[in-house]
């Protein structure tokens, strides 16, 4: 197996996450519109995909392959995935006759959906949209990495681009040393020249309810640089350092040390009106949760203009976006504090999501290293 290298600030990214298996089958690209929601008919419907994810031997296999990713050192981890356009025609296998029969969760999963759907995350693409995943020797399989703020992707795609220039630089020298191709750095075969594409690296968008269904599954990619074969395939959310640190602070705990865990900041008590697009179209509050602290600050003071920082900081609480959506989606859970819960996107992610193409390819990948 042979590799496109990237080492970066990305190892700094990830080193409070925590990946979930998942599993999809295939993609149908759409030209890029600047909606920042894909149409609601582009999206699988989630009452099969979610009934089907309490399963404790992917849970053994996902803790193992988590594990060796712990053990694997800072500068070889690396970026990873990517978002996209996309009509996703057949993303999982349809529920067990057995899942039918199971108490519905505490909320519609369209209802979940829908409030997912409004968070874009970020990640990388080749120039055709085939993400980059980072392979883990000890699991043998792929990891791909969603980013809740555009920044932290531009981070990473300033590192995919000076990757493909050292990895150009490496392939020239090593097909002047081995003519016969046996040097080669990257490629199917190990010999063949770097395509193009993967020098247009790009930020591609999805929205969340999509990688949160991609992040509950098992699923297999076939890799561009290993022969065809197919590798597991698995999925984190990335937030920022800052959100992370922000999190720890709140609560002093290992919850945020572990990776891929994903801070949700709250008031009790605080609400907002309910969306037009909730689909039972009352006039029901809902309960914010906030991917960023400045975030729920402003709501709070917007609603309370003589508060300062200071008052509000103790009434700052925070659960996590995985635990959450798990709540959500349960058959026959009774989290009540999910119930009315709307995601509140950061604003300038909704923003550059408008400008991004979202042209992503499920069931491919390029293995990085």
């Amino acid at each position: 197996m042979q590799f496109f290298k990237l080492e970066s600030y990305f190892a700094l990214l990830v080193l409070s996450t925590w990946g979930l298996t998942c599993a999809f089958t295939v993609v149908q690209s759409h030209k890029h519109n600047n909606d920042s929601s894909p149409p609601t008919s582009s999206f699988p419907s989630l009452a099969s995909s979610f009934l089907v994810n309490n399963d404790p031997v992917r849970t053994n296999k996902l803790q193992t392959a988590t594990g060796a990713i712990n053990r694997r050192t800072l500068f070889n981890q690396s970026i990873a995935t990517a978002a996209s356009t996309a009509v996703i025609s057949s993303i999982l296998p349809l529920a067990s006759a057995n899942a039918a029969e199971k108490p519905p969760p505490i909320i519609p999963l369209v209802t979940t959906a829908q409030r997912l759907r409004r968070v874009p995350v970020f990640t990388i693409v080749d120039g055709i949209g085939t993400p980059f995943h980072t392979y883990d020797k000890d699991s043998a399989g792929g990891f791909g990495y969603f980013f809740t703020s555009y920044t932290s992707a531009t981070y990473v795609l300033d590192d995919a681009k000076k990757a493909f220039e050292k990895a150009k630089t490496e392939q020239a020298s090593k097909a002047e040393n081995y003519p016969t191709g046996e040097g080669g750095t990257i490629g199917e075969d190990g010999q063949d020249d770097v395509p193009d594409a993967w020098g247009q690296a790009k930020i591609v968008t999805l929205p969340l309810d999509v990688v949160m269904q991609l992040s509950v599954k098992k699923t297999q990619s076939v890799a561009q640089n290993g022969k065809g074969k197919k590798f597991d395939t698995y999925y984190q959310v990335i937030p920022s350092t800052e959100d992370l640190n922000a999190a720890l602070r709140i609560e002093n705990g290992p919850r945020y040390s572990e990776r891929g865990r994903v801070p949700l900041f709250y008031i009790d008590g605080l609400t907002i009106p309910s969306s037009a697009n909730e689909p039972d179209g009352d006039a029901t509050a809902m309960t914010p949760v906030y991917f960023r602290i400045k975030d729920l600050v402003s709501e709070y003071q917007k609603q309370y203009p003589n508060t300062t920082y200071e008052e509000i900081a103790p009434k700052i609480k925070v659960r996590e976006l995985n635990e959450t959506f798990r709540a959500m989606i349960r058959p026959g859970a009774k989290d009540e504090s999910v119930r009315n819960m709307v995601f509140v996107p950061i604003p300038e992610s909704v923003e550059k999501a408008k400008e991004c193409s979202r042209n992503y390819k499920l069931g491919e990948m390029i293995l990085t290293k």
